[in-house]
């Protein structure tokens, strides 16, 4: 038996004793080392409109660091006692978007039947095609914040800015960090657009060249960001998939800029102000390339160890989700659930 961490509920998560899982073809069982929420689990967490979660109990957190327990029948290329991280997206190796480097547009239909690891637990299944090794030099915490860095790399790659570009990066929650701290890795430099309390001070620690901060949630601070900023940022990637961070993403947005999206509703643009301003939209559905974020971080680029604000093991997992949800959540940063010894 091991210790699952579940929602059985909106807010309601608890330690259940569950069996231990068996790998089968093309799976690995890992012993997960930590995990570190984001965005994402939130939403699970507190099942915001209902769209995350549809039948409880479940489990949740998909960015971990981890060692290999086992391995399934037909998995070559990895060993047990190998640490190793992997992405939330699942991807079939062999269409011709996989084919291409471009993992996270699989073209399979069988993606849909594909089970999304979990891991906030003692051990999980993980398809071997999202497994990458760990470099000795990268720590367990830091392979446990790895999907930041490969959303940032895929969203700036689109944008293609000259080296020494300002970029505008909206939103500072994790996603946000690590956005900023890709930039800087890569020889941009990173507008930082959002935040209040502590997270200012975390963002400006991992490369931000200069924060503009909001006073309440919700305002509205593209007037003074382009004051300073006349004409507005040729590369803009939203992070925070919100209302008020597209909103200030398309208003920060350059004539003939490129507004990059992790997520979010409705545009709050129309085809108009598209047009009229020569926009480009992308969307950035995770990314392909997590080797590449791995040596950013083994070769000293990239350090988000100053965004970590807290570490519970994983039996007070209820109280680092009442941390990251409740009302001094704009003072906290990445909190890390250390789940093996």
């Amino acid at each position: 038996m091991m210790r699952a961490a579940r929602l059985h509920g909106p807010a309601d998560i608890r330690i259940d004793e569950v069996s231990v899982p068996v790998p089968g073809p093309g799976e690995v069982l890992v012993r997960v080392l930590a995990y570190s929420p984001y965005g994402t689990c939130l939403g699970v967490y507190l099942n915001r409109g209902g769209r995350y979660v549809s039948q409880y109990p479940i489990g949740i957190g998909a960015d971990f660091s981890a060692e290999i327990a086992a391995l399934g029948p037909d998995v070559t290329g990895f060993s047990v006692g190998q640490r190793v991280t992997a992405q939330s997206l699942d991807n079939c190796g062999t269409c011709p978007n996989c084919s291409a480097g471009r993992t996270n547009l699989c073209l399979s239909p069988d993606l849909g039947r594909y089970v999304r690891q979990v891991c906030a637990q003692d051990y999980a299944l993980v398809s071997v095609r999202k497994l990458c090794a760990m470099p000795d030099s990268v720590s367990d915490e830091a392979g446990a914040m790895l999907t930041g860095v490969v959303d940032a790399l895929n969203a700036l790659d689109k944008l293609a800015l000259p080296e020494g570009s300002p970029v505008a990066i909206v939103g500072v929650g994790a996603m946000g960090q690590g956005a900023i701290a890709t930039a800087r890795a890569i020889g941009l430099e990173p507008i930082a657009i959002g935040g209040r309390g502590a997270k200012t001070a975390m963002v400006t620690a991992v490369g931000a060249a200069q924060v503009f901060g909001i006073t309440a949630h919700g305002e509205d601070i593209s007037a003074a960001v382009l004051d300073a900023f006349p004409g507005g940022f040729a590369g803009v990637v939203e992070t925070s998939a919100s209302d008020w961070g597209m909103a200030q993403a398309f208003a920060l947005a350059a004539p003939g800029g490129t507004v990059a999206l992790t997520g979010g509703g409705a545009l709050p643009v129309s085809n108009w102000d598209i047009v009229n301003r020569e926009l480009h939209v992308v969307g950035v559905r995770g990314g392909p390339d997590q080797a590449r974020a791995l040596r950013l971080i083994a070769e000293g680029k990239i350090d988000l160890s100053p965004t970590i604000s807290a570490r519970f093991p994983l039996e007070r997992i209820g109280d680092a989700f009442a941390l990251l949800t409740g009302e001094q959540a704009k003072d906290v940063g990445r909190v890390i659930i250390r789940i093996a010894d």
